[in-house]
């Protein structure tokens, strides 16, 4: 950014007041909220007891971006992995600098439009309803998106959206990272009217909440009213997904997965059931190829990939010779380059792990991901045509179960015989039918 774009005094920022400006302003206000009768306030839980907090009127201008908003964590480490020039710790750093503010501002900008929220406040009609919630020092616990939009409106056309030029807000007392957390958790991420968050966003999120401010796992599954399970589920394909985007030169580019958790979900839940570490490890990769191009593996990827595992062997066969893959047996270690530990023959398939490491060496994936899902469908066609094939024997034995239970069962004195003649009838003409169709093809 040039030094031109930098604000001339310190109110001239549209991304927020300096601290000590932010704290007089906080005073001032309050002090006059006081002298009237009546004054607003808004309702919140924090530090588990509820509390009324004074509504105040500000400049837009005044409130600070909370970096650590969950809706953004997936962005911000694609902001980063996009703008080599950035800062590492932009986004982890000191809050107060421009710098960061305005990137988040771009950030939450892009959340906001995927909520509809900058198409409905196009509309003068539609104000502000609730007031921004902040933190003690001017940081936007709840309504960073809604801020963003305002100020992005005002800023293009100030006159038409002059109604924003001053917001409502609400300062929370003193509180800690952690139950700044838990306030935002319940009133943003738990179910509501409010826009979802991406799976990768919630768990990036979660992952950094986890590291920065110590919570347990079991701690997260309080906070964001998920069963501890999905939330080690979620952390599982998050990992997966983080290594894909490695394997592909795309690290942190989120954006390219968001669409994709029901295929990272399914890796999660099949790979245990595929046996050995060098067929985890096809499986893995073979799933990795088709999540390259949904629409080529059928666009199903929730259906194929646990099919990849029910037919890893079939697809190693068919690999090993489209990729012209070394079948011989090796030592063993390759498997201490993947793994970082060894193995022994007893534990693992040498040759699934050779097709393996050639799926990650190569760089186009449209041939392997051909010869899978070619070798899916003909599975597929086979499992339909075993199941056609043995669907008379199926309907007989089901048949002869519920005739045999009908039997043991419902010959007694009570039970109703009228009309059973008639369905005992119909039940031998069929099998006049079977037997003769039987007789006809026993010896073909």
């Amino acid at each position: 950014m040039s030094g031109t774009d930098l604000p001339l005094t310190p109110t001239a920022s549209r991304f927020g007041w300096p601290k000590p400006r932010r704290i007089d302003e906080f005073t001032k206000c309050v002090t006059e909220w006081k002298k009237k009768q009546n004054s607003p306030t808004e309702r919140v839980v924090f530090q588990s007891k509820t509390i009324d907090i004074p509504i105040v009127t500000v400049p837009i201008e005044l409130p600070k971006y909370r970096l650590s908003n969950g809706r953004t964590a997936s962005l911000q480490a694609e902001y980063l992995a996009k703008n080599a020039s950035a800062p590492a710790t932009l986004f982890s750093g000191d809050p107060e600098l421009w710098e960061a503010q305005e990137a988040q501002h771009k950030l939450l900008l892009e959340v906001a439009k995927q909520g509809g929220l900058q198409e409905f406040f196009e509309d003068t009609a539609n104000r502000q309803i609730n007031p921004i919630l902040l933190d003690e020092n001017g940081f936007v616990v709840n309504g960073n998106r809604r801020l963003a939009t305002w100020r992005e409106l005002l800023h293009k056309e100030k006159a038409k959206y002059s109604h924003f030029q001053h917001i409502d807000i609400a300062v929370l007392p003193h509180g800690d990272e952690k139950e700044l957390d838990r306030l935002e958790a319940r009133l943003q991420i738990t179910k509501d009217i409010r826009a979802d968050y991406s799976w990768d966003a919630q768990a990036n999120m979660m992952l950094a909440k986890q590291k920065k401010d110590g919570f347990t796992t079991e701690e997260l599954a309080d906070l964001y009213d998920m069963p501890k399970e999905k939330i080690l589920e979620l952390f599982d394909m998050r990992a997966y997904a983080d290594e894909y985007l490695k394997s592909r030169g795309k690290t942190n580019h989120w954006s390219r997965v968001a669409g994709d958790e029901l295929a990272f979900r399914a890796i999660v839940k099949s790979r245990p059931k595929v046996k050995g570490l060098g067929k985890q490890e096809l499986f893995k990769e073979g799933a990795f190829v088709l999540i390259d191009n949904p629409k080529e593996a059928g666009g199903r990827l929730y259906d194929a990939i646990p099919a990849l595992q029910e037919h890893i062997d079939e697809v190693k066969k068919k690999l090993v010779d489209d990729l012209k893959v070394d079948a011989k047996p090796i030592s063993f270690d390759p498997v201490d380059d993947i793994f970082g530990t060894s193995t022994t023959p007893a534990q693992d398939d040498p040759v699934a792990l050779q097709v393996a490491k050639k799926l990650q060496e190569i760089s186009e994936t449209a041939k392997p991901r051909k010869v899978i899902v070619e070798v899916l469908e003909i599975q597929k066609q086979l499992k339909k045509e075993a199941k056609s094939a043995n669907y008379l024997l199926d309907s007989c034995a089901r048949a002869q179960a519920t005739l045999a239970a009908a039997v043991k069962d419902g010959l007694h004195p009570e039970a109703k015989v009228e009309g059973v003649t008639k369905q005992v009838d119909e039940i031998q003409k069929h099998l006049d039918k079977i037997r003769a169709f039987v007789a006809q093809h026993a010896n073909n």
